[in-house]
Order: structure tokens, then sequence, then C-alpha cells
């Protein structure tokens, strides 16, 4: 469904993916694992197509739809949060809008001489909203807002008068509602109570589609992946199984190393030997023999290395692009 193929990516001075591919396929759970400003947040962007590679290429199938949950919620007010949560739904969120406009007009006094014509629009955009199945999705919506600890009180409330949190919570249920082809989610556990996050964890495991997840709750997450694609020094690397079963065993990742000028290296992740190696996953650190002997260099030596040669092409670059267009 998403392939990454040799993308590079670098922000100010870091840069954060050298030549790195990866690939998203229908029906899996992924976790994405790097320490923070590894560029996880930076790969959900590229994704959604908030932000592009310097070089490389993100490949999506066509016609897919795309949630992407973020930390940024953005402005919320003036309406409640369960239209906030329905205006994510697509076309059925604007006949929604509109629907709901026809309702206030008709209660307003100083429309009368308009009432018939109102009252007849009314009714085609009721017929509309009934055959996108507009209740159902009313309904549907509630029960997620429900889901993630909503009262009946605040969801038919102004959104804008939510704590940040709450808010959080509103745009989270808004990429639920919407079941994508494909979700991202960038931290979705944060500000959630246990009961909230139960909840979520079921829905997340029923849901169908292709899932690629970031959370600090390793627990949660651990329960709901089959893969993991780890963030590391530039490059992605994919794991089998979800954190436990990469803790419980030393594997070998499914995605192989690149090669190396010298000839092709044979890579297995190094586990943590801390004492807390049984509760989240290892930084699994490439442990790798060089197809010569005189490629003796460590992984984050050659990587580095990488990056330098990464950053002097693309300042080549740019050069003969100035000269040429000058």
């Amino acid at each position: 469904m998403i392939r990454l193929d040799n993308v590079s990516k670098q922000v100010g001075h870091q840069i954060l993916f050298i030549e790195a591919s990866a690939a998203l396929q229908k029906g899996e759970k992924i976790g994405l694992v790097g320490p923070n400003g590894a560029g996880k947040t930076t790969l959900f962007r590229m994704i959604s197509g908030r932000e592009t590679p310097d070089e490389g290429q993100v490949s999506l199938d066509r016609g897919i739809s795309i949630g992407y949950f973020s930390q940024d919620v953005g402005e919320m007010s003036g309406r409640s949060a369960v239209a906030e949560v329905m205006d994510g739904a697509g076309p059925v969120s604007v006949v929604a809008a509109e629907l709901r406009e026809l309702e206030a007009a008709m209660a307003d006094p100083d429309k009368a001489d308009e009432m018939d014509d109102i009252i007849a629009r009314y009714g085609e955009v009721q017929h509309q909203f009934e055959e996108l199945d507009g209740y159902a999705l009313d309904g549907r919506a509630r029960e997620a807002l429900a889901g993630l600890g909503f009262s009946q009180e605040m969801m038919d409330g102004d959104v804008g008068k939510l704590s940040g949190g709450w808010k959080m919570r509103v745009a989270l249920a808004r990429i639920l509602l919407m079941r994508p082809d494909v979700m991202l989610l960038d931290e979705p556990s944060n500000h959630l109570d246990l009961e909230s996050l139960i909840w979520l964890e079921q829905f997340l495991k029923g849901y169908e589609g292709a899932l690629l997840m970031t959370s600090h709750d390793r627990e949660f997450t651990n329960r709901i992946i089959n893969k993991v694609v780890e963030i590391d020094a530039g490059q992605l690397t994919t794991y089998s199984g979800n954190y436990e079963s990469t803790n419980s065993s030393a594997r070998s990742p499914t995605s192989s190393s690149r090669l190396s000028s010298s000839g092709s290296r044979q890579c297995s992740p190094r586990r943590s030997s801390s004492s807390s190696a049984s509760r989240r996953a290892p930084r699994t650190q490439p442990r790798c023999r060089a197809g010569s002997r005189n490629s003796t260099r460590s992984s984050g030596s050659s990587r580095r290395g990488d990056a330098k040669r990464w950053r002097s092409n693309s300042s080549r670059r740019r050069a003969r692009a100035r000269t040429s267009s000058a």
C-alpha cells in the first residue's frame, strides 16, 4: 500500500534519513520506534503528504485513504464535539453542516417569508443525508467519543471550551470515525485514562486497515502491533512480531542492511543488556560483518560517512541547478 524507497531527508542541520526504505502492507499493524528527534513525526508527515523527501520516493497505491493523527490538533471552536468529529467523515459531514444550517433557519422568525424554500431544501438535504447513512454516522461519532471518555453533555457542548487534552481526544475520534485504509497515529495514547486506553486498544485490534503508530506506552502498543520498524542512524529496519517477541529472541531484521562500498554486510540485532529489556523493545544496534576484510568500519562510522557523502552530493546538485538556471 505504501512504500518508501531510498528516502533521504534533512531538517535544518540534522540528517534524519539516509536512503531509507520500508513498506506498509494491507492489514499490517506496525509500531514505529526510535529515540526522540530520530524523525518519527517527519516520517508520518512524508507519508501523509505534508512534507516531501529531499531524495527518494514515497509511493501510495492509487485511491487509498489516509487518516493522520498528530499532536497538533489545530483550532476547534463554535460547534459541538460530535459535529467536530463528524467533520472528518468526508462528504457526509458537508451535508450534515448544511442540514444544521437549515434547521437553524427554520427556527428563525426573521426568515418566515423564505420558509417554503427552506423547507423544500431541507427535504432534499435530509434525503442526501439518509442516503449517506448520516444518522448512523452520528451514532458512531457518539460511540467513539463515549469510548474516549466523553459524557453526553460534553459531546453536545462547545468544543472550544474543552481543555487541550480533551481536544486531542476529539481529534483522535475524528480519525477513528473515518476508518481510512491507512491510519497514522502519532502518540494516540497521550491524555487517555485507563478506561479510554482499553477501549482504544480494542478498537485498533478490530480495525481492518493498515496501521502505523508510535507511542511511549510500550505495553499498549505491544498488544496491537505485528511488526516493528526502528529508526536508527538514518535507516529504517523492519522486524516481525511485537516488542515482546523482539526481546525474547535475537532475530534478523526482515529488511536487509544496505551494501557497503566494499561488499555485502550480514547483520543481526544486538539485544539490550539492561535490566529493563524485558519491559521494552531493545534499541537494536546492527552488529555487522563486512564482506571484505578491508571493511572494518563500525556501522556508525559508515553511516556518518554516508551522511557526509549525501550532504556533499546534494550540495553539488544544487550548484549544478543554479548554474543551469543562470
